[in-house]
């Protein structure tokens, strides 16, 4: 039983101690811009498209913060956008955060789904 209520109260603490949930996306602005991106990806326009991947990005940072999951999608935009036109230099380090990002997003939903046995 002592084991039980220690593994019950670190459960608790480590669900108390994850980020906020990611309920509400990054906004309409976000989701205009991006479906955007997205059309211009197809479309072979890249050079616009990193224009308005860069407008979606930080529509994303001021909206939800740094390590929401849509940020993620709107650096691997860019990202693909970057690797299109051969600037893979640029790309890397956009993928690499996003990487981050989706790493955090993970570690949340385990912790959550974790934490959510107990209950």
């Amino acid at each position: 039983m002592k084991y039980l209520l220690a593994i019950t109260t670190t459960c608790v603490l480590l669900c108390l101690s994850t980020p906020v949930v990611w309920a509400d996306g990054a906004g309409i602005e976000w989701d205009v811009l991006n479906d955007e991106v997205k059309e211009l990806y197809r479309t072979g326009k890249y050079d616009r498209g990193v224009v308005v991947a860069k407008k979606a990005l930080k529509v994303a940072e001021q909206n939800v913060g740094p390590d929401h999951p849509d940020v993620a999608r709107g650096l691997n935009n860019l990202a693909g956008l970057c690797r299109a036109m051969n600037r893979d230099d640029e790309a890397e380090p956009l993928e690499q955060r996003a990487a981050r990002i989706q790493a955090i997003e993970l570690i949340y939903i385990s912790e959550t789904i974790w934490c959510g046995g107990w209950q």
